[in-house]
């Protein structure tokens, strides 16, 4: 079978992060031949902190991106950290026993310790803030199951720190009159993701890993001893490979079993332009990360003196306008405060939805490995799985628990997936507009 010489690359549109982040760290493209002891496919998070805890062991690793650092989600995400899953811990408890969600609660917690441990080790300034994440109730009935979950989490899981906000209280953290009440959880905050994705590439070369931009894998294929995998200029050959492309899984046919294990689902955000003193004090003064408990969620958060806005639900390919406006009519219901307010910057990037909703790590042979499925909530917990798979690669014992797969998982009735992801959008919209 031919393998063609050249793909496309996802278009992006820019994003406050780049503007932020300054000069994007220079690499070279794959060379017409090369070889390592392990190829890492993908430059995110996971495909990083993998190469990263493999050069730490000695081993001699290749990164291999299709564009530029920071093409895919890990550099277009909302710098939400959060230590928690898609699923709640009690329907883990149901479909899975408590041993099963104590061991999930425990990777949730230690993602968000590796994230900070990461930081102070590599020597990153990523404007990271510890200040916790707040979910915000809708109705009272979404506050109801904020406080019953609360309540679970302490007797079953022994979660300390869970604190319910009654409706005056949520006003006065978000500055909106919104919400019936809101969850305080203490661990994680916010981060500016791009800047901790160029402190990690820069971390990662300094230890001697080679990182190769703009090099699509194109094809890989398992030989006695080794792998080889083809790219635009040639050929990389190595021992064990390492997929971590997530919700970019189609790009190249190399990734082809991934992409029919994930679900691509676009993430949208808009970021305000400068806000005065006393709108931004009094719209998120407390600078931490806050979810709706609408099942479309919207998120929002500070960045210095901007609000930024995101959501899923912007559904299609390519940023359309229509999706970018739903979203900013959907910010200025909860802060009409902003309805005259420019927003500077409109940006999206892909997260990767399993059937499952959890993340998934394993192996489709003895020399082939995968991470993939963060389900949106991937900045701290797609690094700790990348560094987990390195571990497991070196013969270190790991539990990634649920996270671990014996084989790779196939979404059912994959053909019809975009269709589904339309009619489960409205149906969610439809619901949230109905109070349920």
């Amino acid at each position: 079978m031919s393998v063609p010489r050249t793909i496309a690359v996802p278009h992006k549109a820019p994003s406050l992060w780049e503007d932020l982040a300054g000069v994007p760290p220079a690499f070279l493209s794959a060379p017409a031949a090369d070889h390592a002891e392990v190829l890492v496919v993908g430059g995110g998070y996971a495909g990083l902190h993998a190469a990263l805890t493999l050069a730490q062991n000695g081993r001699r690793v290749i990164v291999a991106e299709a564009g530029p650092i920071g093409t895919g989600g890990s550099g277009r995400n909302g710098g939400v950290v959060n230590a928690k899953f898609r699923i709640s811990y009690s329907a883990l408890t149901q479909n899975h026993g408590i041993e099963a969600a104590r061991v999930m609660h425990d990777i949730a917690a230690a993602s968000v310790t590796h994230l900070e441990d990461s930081l102070s080790r590599y020597g990153i300034a990523a404007q990271y803030q510890r200040n916790g994440t707040l979910s915000c109730a809708h109705n009272a009935r979404a506050f109801d199951a904020l406080a019953a979950d609360a309540d679970w989490q302490k007797s079953q899981l022994g979660v300390t720190g869970l604190t319910l906000l009654d409706r005056n209280q949520t006003h006065a953290e978000t500055g909106s009159t919104r919400f019936c009440g809101a969850l305080f959880t203490p661990q994680g905050g916010t981060i500016r993701p791009l800047d901790y994705l160029y402190g990690l590439a820069r971390a990662a070369a300094r230890l001697g890993v080679k990182i190769y931009t703009d090099s699509p894998v194109l094809q890989v294929v398992e030989k006695t001893g080794h792998i080889c995998a083809t790219v635009p200029n040639g050929e990389i050959r190595a021992d064990h490979v390492i997929y971590a492309t997530d919700a970019y899984s189609a790009i190249t046919h190399a990734t082809a079993g991934l992409r029919r294990a994930v679900v691509p689902f676009r993430s949208a955000m808009v970021a305000t332009a400068p806000l005065p003193a006393s709108l931004a004090q009094e719209i998120c003064g407390q600078a931490r990360s806050y979810t709706e408990t609408r099942r479309m969620m919207r998120w929002f958060r500070r960045e210095g003196d901007r609000l930024i806005f995101g959501g899923r639900g912007a559904l299609g390919a390519v940023d359309a306008a229509g999706a970018f406006a739903r979203l900013e009519r959907a910010m200025v219901a909860i802060f009409p405060q902003l309805k005259t307010h420019k927003i500077s910057h409109r940006w999206s990037g892909h997260v990767a939805l399993t059937f499952d909703a959890l993340p998934m790590a394993g192996m489709l042979s003895q020399r082939q490995h995968f991470v993939a499925g963060f389900n949106g909530a991937g900045v701290a917990m797609s690094g700790y799985v990348g560094h987990c798979v390195a571990l497991g690669l070196v013969g270190a014992p790991v539990n990634l628990g649920l996270v671990a797969r014996d084989t790779l998982p196939k979404m059912p009735f994959f053909a019809l997936r975009a269709i589904g992801v339309r009619a489960i959008t409205a149906g969610y919209e439809t619901l949230d507009r109905l109070g349920f």
